[in-house]
Formats: C-alpha cells, sequence, structure tokens
C-alpha cells in the first residue's frame, strides 16, 4: 500500500513532469530549426470520419509547392460566401491528391484550369469551381465528405475526380465512435499547435515498422520523411510546373512491341473482384448514383487516367487505356454521366504533360482541364444558354 502511494503521489507526477520537460524542450528546439519557407505545421487535421481533413486557413507548403486553405477548408487563396448569388454557377470537385494538385501551382490545379475556361466560354455567369481534392481520400470518404458538405455548400452539380488508386482502403472503418473523437481532438490539436507532431510520428512510425515489419508502414514512413525533406525551392521554380507550348499530332503513335504483350494486367479485369475493398468501392458508387438519380445532387464522373508511354519515342499509345476507361465508365455511367482523359492525352508527348499518368502538373493539367470542359459541354451539365437566378 505505501509503495502505491508513492507510486501515484512522487514517481507518477515526476515522470508526468519530465515528460512535459522534455516535450518542452524538443518543440523549442524543432522551433528554432524551422524552415520559415515551409509556413506553418497542421496541413491535415485529424478527422474521426474522414480519417483527415485539410485545415481551414492553412499557409504553408506542400510537396514542394506553396498552399493556401481557405476558410471553408479546400485550397483556394479566395474566400466565398456560402449564399449564392443569382447568376452564379457552383462546381464541387472532389477526388484525391490528383485532384488537389500533388505539387502543382493553385493556379495550374485542373479545378481552376476548368473555371478559368468556363468563364472564357460564357463570362456571363459567374462561375465557381471548388477544388475539394483532399490527398489520401477514396471514393468512399469523398462520398462522407459530399455528404458532411454538400447540404451547406449548395452544389449545381459535383464532379467526383476518379483515379485507380481510388479503388484502394474503402473498406477501411470510419465510424466517429466516441474513442476515435477523442483521439482525432488530441491528434488534431497536436497537428495544427506542435511544430514537433511530426517528429514524433516519424519516430512512432519507425519504431512500428521496427517491430512489426509490415511493409504498408514502411511506406508510410517513407512518404512521411519524404515531405518532411522537401523544401520549398524543390519543385516551385519549376518551368515544367508552368503552362507552356505542346506538341500536337494528328495521327495516334502505335507501339507495337509493347501492344502485342498479352498478359498485361488490365484494371477493367478487376472491377468485379469481391475483395472487401472493391465490394465497398461499388457499394460507394451506387449510392452517388442514387444521389443523382433521386435529383439529391447532380453528378459526374471524370476519370483522371492517361494512356501508356511508348518507351524511347516519347508518345502516348493506348495499350489498353482506352478498354480500362471504357469499363470505367461502363460502371460509373450507370444512370450517371461518366467522362475521361485517356484519348485528350493521345496526341500529346509525354515529355511535355508532366505527371499526366499519376500528379499531373503544368500542361498535363491544362488537357484534363479542357477535357473535362467538353464533356461538362457535351453531356449537357452546364448552362449553355441563360443565366442561373437561383440558388439549387
Amino acid at each position: 500500500m505505501r509503495r502505491l502511494r508513492k507510486l501515484v503521489l512522487v514517481t507518477a507526477p515526476v515522470l508526468i513532469g519530465s515528460v512535459c520537460i522534455a516535450m518542452f524542450a524538443i518543440e523549442i528546439w524543432v522551433r528554432w530549426r524551422w524552415d520559415e519557407r515551409r509556413g506553418v505545421p497542421g496541413f491535415y487535421i485529424s478527422d474521426p470520419e474522414l480519417g483527415q481533413r485539410l485545415a481551414p486557413n492553412y499557409d504553408g507548403w506542400f510537396s514542394g509547392v506553396p498552399v493556401h486553405i481557405n476558410s471553408l477548408g479546400f485550397r483556394d487563396t479566395r474566400e466565398y460566401a456560402l449564399d449564392k448569388q443569382p447568376g452564379t454557377f457552383r462546381i464541387l470537385v472532389l477526388g484525391d491528391s490528383v485532384t488537389f494538385g500533388h505539387g502543382a501551382l493553385s493556379d495550374t490545379t485542373y479545378p481552376y484550369l476548368l473555371e478559368k475556361r468556363l468563364k472564357a466560354w460564357r463570362p456571363d455567369v459567374n462561375w465557381e469551381v471548388w477544388n475539394l481534392g483532399v490527398p489520401g481520400y477514396n471514393t468512399a470518404i469523398e462520398l462522407k465528405y459530399l455528404q458532411r458538405v454538400g447540404p451547406r455548400y449548395q452544389p449545381d452539380l459535383v464532379v467526383v475526380g476518379f483515379y485507380e488508386n481510388d479503388l484502394s482502403d474503402n473498406d477501411v472503418a470510419t465510424e466517429a465512435t466516441l474513442g476515435r473523437r477523442i483521439t482525432s481532438a488530441v491528434q488534431g490539436s497536436m497537428q495544427r499547435w506542435l511544430y514537433s507532431y511530426e517528429l514524433y510520428k516519424r519516430i512512432l512510425l519507425t519504431i512500428r515498422w521496427q517491430f512489426s515489419d509490415h511493409e504498408p508502414l514502411r511506406a508510410r514512413l517513407e512518404a512521411t520523411e519524404a515531405e518532411e525533406t522537401a523544401r520549398p525551392n524543390v519543385q516551385s521554380d519549376d518551368p515544367a510546373l508552368r503552362l507552356g507550348d505542346t506538341e500536337r499530332f494528328t495521327e495516334p503513335h502505335a507501339c507495337f512491341e509493347e501492344d502485342r504483350n498479352p498478359h498485361r494486367d488490365r484494371l477493367a479485369s478487376h472491377l468485379g473482384d469481391d475483395t472487401p475493398t472493391m465490394v465497398k468501392w461499388r457499394e460507394a458508387v451506387a449510392e452517388l448514383q442514387r444521389l443523382h438519380r433521386q435529383g439529391v445532387y447532380r453528378i459526374a464522373f471524370f476519370i483522371n487516367m492517361a494512356p501508356n508511354e511508348c518507351p524511347g519515342v516519347d508518345r502516348f499509345y493506348d495499350g489498353g487505356a482506352v478498354a480500362d476507361q471504357d469499363a470505367l465508365i461502363d460502371m460509373l455511367g450507370k444512370g450517371t454521366p461518366a467522362g475521361g482523359t485517356v484519348g485528350a492525352f493521345l496526341p500529346y508527348r509525354p515529355s511535355q504533360m508532366p505527371g499526366a499518368r499519376g500528379h499531373s502538373a503544368g500542361n498535363a493539367n491544362r488537357v484534363k482541364a479542357e477535357a473535362l470542359f467538353e464533356f461538362l459541354v457535351s453531356a449537357g451539365l452546364v448552362p449553355t444558354v441563360g443565366v442561373p437566378t437561383a440558388p439549387r
């Protein structure tokens, strides 16, 4: 009994005090060494249901480029009123890091370039294209995100951006239990106010990986280290991030040796898989289609994919990419408009389309924006005549 009292009254307070002093010292050390060009910490904030979300009013750097998150919590240097004025047509673009613009400047993301294209097309309409892309999101989380913000944002159109990795991790539990809410609140506060949060995160991931030898943990650790070591001048001054001249061909290119490979794995062959993540992905797609069918929101799917690159030739070629996109359109387009970018990239050189098959930037995002614009107009998803007069 005496030992227990000593533990509670003496040892525990001393231990807690020592930990607090150590954390205070570490925080001072990290702030002293902090690179001001990285802005403030807290790009992400933990969320009990979404896993993570972008921190409102964040100003800093992400993947080597400057990033600003507005007060509504999405990437934009502008602020918006939720109430729509007459003549406004508001488009929400959901997606992951490809839509957000991982490594792309804010004025060359494809949602931003789409808005610019729409304004040039019909300057009499007050176009608002809101980039709701969040790195790490998949289709199931994007559905939850829409269910949360849709009633307040009052969109006239919702574009759901799709990339291949959206098929992953849709089965991860995201129920906002009491435990998750408490944990998320603590973690969110640390992310927002502690400059040393990423240091603790890296240490924890390293310990977990060393003892478990779990490959996904190693990938997360490498991603964390890459984000920490990336400096603002790594990419932000790269000319490839800007829009430039391109060469456009009129005839498609045939890469015969690659096209004749009968063993190539096709994305289309996995859409019907019965794995937990694919089952949940199809359920999320079906729910988005239901929302569109019942008129809750007007929804369209936009497939962010590019063709294959022919080795040593600097040309895109089909190589099954068109068939993959067609299979996705067949599944996503059941009663819901769906379009994609594969055909739009075929006439161009890969060297002039940075990141076209992944985190696109510069000219590649311009091609995506133009493909999305043409799809929205041809599908009758944006007003070709008249001006919107009242909120949806």
